[in-house]
């Protein structure tokens, strides 16, 4: 099992999501928790952002890092499609 850490950037926006957003992206979350690696919405990223993932939670990604050593899944962005790469 994996904990879930948010970077301050992503806690700066999640603070200011809408209730009905926020549930949305907890239930994500909390998905990450036990295979943060593989599902119908992750994708492993390239380029610049090589060694991150994005969740697709509706218009909005969350671009996270995994901590094998830690296990641990480190939310670093959170935004919309056009704004977060």
């Amino acid at each position: 099992m994996y904990r879930v850490l948010l970077h301050r950037n992503a806690a700066k926006v999640y603070e200011k999501l809408d209730e009905k957003t926020v549930a949305r992206i907890n239930k994500n979350i909390d998905s990450l928790k036990g295979n943060p690696f593989y599902g119908k919405n992750i994708k492993r990223l390239r380029g610049e952002l090589q060694g991150r993932y994005r969740l697709r939670v509706g218009g909005y990604r969350i671009i996270y890092r995994v901590d094998e050593g830690e296990k641990a899944v480190i939310i670093e962005d959170i935004g919309l499609r056009g704004n977060v790469y």
